[in-house]
């Protein structure tokens, strides 16, 4: 019986971890079986493959790039780009950029022209030419003509310097201009090449007293007509531009009915001078402006924007 119990607890493995010493030939709770098993399975253990670290992580390397290749050229073929093209787009260009615009609607117009005014000369300082035999005719000549009472010492040396003829000056006084003006404005008359005519037709339609004698330079030179004035004045806009506004607009042959129709609104006092030239003759219409007005885009809007809107409009 305890032989018995003794056979019970016997293990194959004991024998094994009994050493290459033993005697197993003469042992009688050898199993040849067991043995042969036992072995091929540790054999089969130790000669089992052993997969590194290092092995693992290169694989997964070599996944991870090939998986970013097919991917790659995915995109590539997906944008129908270049690699360049690619490289470009996520990293940058050394290159300038291309700007790709889309052109603006053609549109021409041309705002006049201000005449020139011619400039007025400086009035010389006052040189000691009490012996200039030239001066001393010139003031003769004035006598002679019932002028020396008209201006100053200084003002007959100034119109002698400038070269004003006494002819001038007689046509003026005969005029009723002379004494109207200063010598300053004469000098600027005759330099203007302003004519008494010029003078006689503001005088007959009552403006002769509404401009200095800068702007009359102006609008003679500007070639403004008696006519334009009186329909301004009619419609009340004499007072409400400039001489230089007038000039433009003259030239810019704005009619007074587009200045009425942009009153009429209440654009007159919005734009310059110079964008209602503009607008006007890029046939911008009034109804336009007020179309602008009603879907609140003309606040955002300059006259050169008005007008590339018109013209893409129509």
């Amino acid at each position: 019986m305890k032989n018995k119990d003794k056979y019970k607890q016997y293990r194959f493995e004991n024998d094994l971890d009994r050493g290459a010493g033993h005697d197993y030939d003469n042992d009688p709770d050898f199993d040849l079986d067991e043995y042969i098993r036992q072995k091929s399975r540790g054999e089969h253990e130790h000669t089992a493959p052993i997969i590194s670290h290092e092995e693992d992580d290169t694989s997964q390397f070599k996944n991870a790039v090939l998986f970013f290749l097919v991917f790659a050229a995915a995109f590539l073929w997906v944008n129908d780009w270049s690699p360049t093209q690619a490289w470009n787009s996520v990293f940058g260009s050394d290159q300038a950029a291309t700007e790709v615009t889309a052109d603006a609607p053609g549109f021409t117009f041309t705002v006049p022209d201000i005449p020139d005014i011619p400039e007025i000369p400086d009035i010389p300082p006052i040189p000691n030419i009490a012996n200039d035999a030239n001066f001393i005719n010139y003031l003769e000549e004035i006598n002679t003509a019932g002028l020396g009472e008209v201006y100053s010492s200084s003002g007959y040396i100034a119109l002698y310097q400038t070269d004003v003829p006494v002819e001038y000056l007689t046509r003026l006084n005969e005029a009723g201009y002379l004494e109207q003006f200063s010598y300053s404005a004469v000098i600027g008359f005759y330099n203007g090449d302003v004519t008494i005519e010029y003078l006689d037709a503001l005088n007959e339609s009552g403006y002769l007293d509404d401009f200095s004698y800068s702007a009359i330079i102006g609008l003679y030179n500007g070639d403004v007509t008696t006519d334009y004035l009186d329909a301004l004045s009619e419609n009340g806009f004499l007072d409400q531009f400039s001489y230089s506004a007038i000039i433009g607009m003259y030239n810019g042959e704005v009619p007074v009915d587009y200045l009425n129709r942009l009153s009429e609104n209440d654009y007159l006092d919005t734009f310059s001078y110079s964008a209602i030239i503009a607008m006007y003759n890029s046939g911008v219409t009034v109804d336009f402006i007020n179309q602008l007005a009603e879907n609140d885009l003309l606040d955002g809007m300059n006259y050169t924007d008005i007008i590339i809107a018109y013209n893409a409009d129509n």
